[in-house]
């Protein structure tokens, strides 16, 4: 219904205005509509009702709200102080800033998201690509890829990799209980005595003629001649 005015005539008492009774009907009516809007048609809200497409507050202050229905337009600001749940469902994006929310996922458009110093905790599974980590703790890694890059100390064109050949079966590799270097069989000069115990190296370690006079630290020399004074064997031992 549209506002209604009281005809006032263009005098008073012309006889050209509304009468009392047709006066009284129109503010009748026109409250009636204020308090259907504003309330239940017999006593006003204590909140806000509208159904108008734009309502405009300026600087308003808003104490326990409920907003029911479609909320369209532009909120260019607004603060929440006490919020106890919230349920956002039918919404396949939330955009806040640059951070997005959609299913399954969450997205920066700076291409960064940091969490500051909070933990992260989950019982899914965690997947990423190329990963910068500090300290690492955790359990047991398990790598599908067949090498593990090392950077080293410096960031240069220079990188150490552990690589595995393919295995055929369940292996393991056990690293003993005790401070020192791996040595691989590219090594020349990194086993010393002390790493060998006294009679631990058995004839049957040794390969053939695995050890020349060149290995001997002093050479005494045997030589085996026939008659004719040919020399058939040569034999080299350590000491004088």
């Amino acid at each position: 219904m549209a506002y209604q005015a009281i005809g006032l005539g263009a005098v008073a008492d012309d006889g050209t205005g509304d009468n009392l009774r047709e006066g009284a009907d129109k503010v009748n009516d026109n409250f009636v509509e204020v308090y259907t809007l504003l309330g239940d048609a017999s006593a006003l809200s204590t909140g806000m009702s509208a159904t108008a497409t734009v309502v405009t507050l300026t600087s308003p202050t808003i104490t326990g709200p409920t907003i029911s229905g479609v909320v369209g337009g532009t909120q260019t600001s607004a603060t929440i102080t006490t919020l106890t749940s919230t349920t956002i469902t039918g919404l396949s994006t939330v955009a806040v800033g640059n951070l997005s929310f959609a299913s399954g996922s969450i997205t920066d458009s700076s291409g960064a998201i940091s969490f500051g110093n909070e933990n992260l905790v989950t019982t899914g599974t965690f997947g990423a690509g190329t990963t910068t980590l500090g300290a690492l703790t955790c359990g047991t890694i398990t790598s599908t890829g067949a090498s593990i890059v090392l950077e080293g100390a410096t960031d240069d064109a220079y990188e150490t990799t552990l690589t595995v050949t393919d295995p055929t079966a369940d292996r393991t590799i056990t690293f003993p209980n005790i401070t020192g270097t791996v040595i691989t069989t590219g090594d020349t000069d990194t086993v010393t005595g002390t790493m060998i115990s006294p009679n631990t190296v058995a004839e049957a370690n040794m390969a053939d003629d695995a050890i020349g006079q060149d290995q001997l630290k002093t050479l005494s020399t045997l030589l085996i001649k026939d008659s004719s004074g040919t020399t058939l064997k040569t034999l080299y031992a350590a000491g004088a």
